[in-house]
């Protein structure tokens, strides 16, 4: 992203997040605040009767629907693990790469002792933190940890905040590891597994290699790639799971489960009749720090 603007990408997953809310029966994920927190390029797309009949008919849903259910996928699979974690008496939530994430106003009250710290690009947050405060009041349990992902450690930002390096916490990173060299995203997790204490729970979403997809999947792939080339935040990052899942077993992860587009499909979208499923691009994976 450039300096000085919000994230693009993160305005498109608001879109996306949006258009599920108002425009889809039984939403698997709901945000009431995103059509408001994305641009105003995509409120006027939004609005359009004819443009939203298009992008949620079943042709589409099954093609460009497989990134609208990415977007929704993680979401509700994060907040699923969340509220597990929660009731496992984790009271530290991080987003990782916030972007323009509606929990603060969706969810807190639910978890009135959870403190929430948003940890993201210092230009995304200020978009956001406008925004949010003309849609309801923020809680006291939150609080934003700006960082630049390429240049500093999350460690380091979390030092700034009241975060609670004896507690555990559960880190969420979503929609971010797509955009970032590899080594940046190991550099993150190792830094995560060098701060966090035992216990604490990390929930990610990565891209797999293009290369290995076939038909609609690998020219959907395609299309996201030069979509996001054209918002200038181009794909970097891939990774195969199992050399993903060595590396982060060496830092003092337990993976506890990667789930394939096709289980997500399976646990969030099947037999729906609009037909959204999710792409076989990216992949769920949920981590438990277990240091000897």
């Amino acid at each position: 992203m450039k300096e000085g603007q919000s994230s693009r990408t993160a305005e498109a997953a608001a879109a996306l997040r949006a258009n599920h809310f108002k425009n889809t029966t039984d939403p698997v994920f709901s945000d009431p605040y995103a059509f408001e927190l994305t641009s105003k390029g995509w409120k006027k797309l939004l609005s359009s009767p004819l443009l939203v009949k298009l992008m949620n008919s079943p042709v589409l849903n099954r093609t460009l629907g497989l990134l609208s259910g990415q977007v929704v996928g993680r979401s509700r699979y994060a907040e699923d693990l969340l509220d597990q974690a929660v009731h496992q008496n984790i009271q530290q939530y991080v987003l990782v790469g916030a972007g323009l994430d509606s929990f603060v106003l969706r969810q807190s009250h639910h978890y009135p002792t959870l403190k929430i710290f948003e940890v993201d690009h210092p230009d995304t947050q200020a978009a956001k933190q406008s925004k949010l405060k003309k849609l309801g009041d923020l809680p006291s349990t939150v609080e934003f940890v700006a960082i630049n992902f390429e240049k500093e450690s999350i460690s380091d930002a979390l030092t700034r905040s009241l975060y609670q390096q004896t507690a555990p916490a559960f880190f969420s990173w979503l929609g971010t590891t797509h955009y970032l060299n590899p080594q940046t995203t190991l550099q993150t997790l190792k830094s995560i597994a060098g701060f966090a204490v035992n216990g604490s729970e990390v929930v990610l979403d990565y891209s797999t290699d293009f290369q290995e997809l076939t038909g609609i999947e690998r020219i959907g792939s395609m299309g996201v790639a030069q979509f996001t080339h054209l918002l200038k935040e181009p794909l970097l990052g891939q990774f195969k799971p199992t050399d993903l899942h060595g590396a982060v077993e060496q830092m003092g992860f337990e993976v506890v489960e990667d789930l394939s587009g096709k289980a997500i499909t399976e646990r969030y979208f099947n037999a729906r009749p609009d037909e959204i499923r999710h792409t076989a691009a990216t992949r769920l994976l949920h981590l438990r720090l277990n240091k000897s």
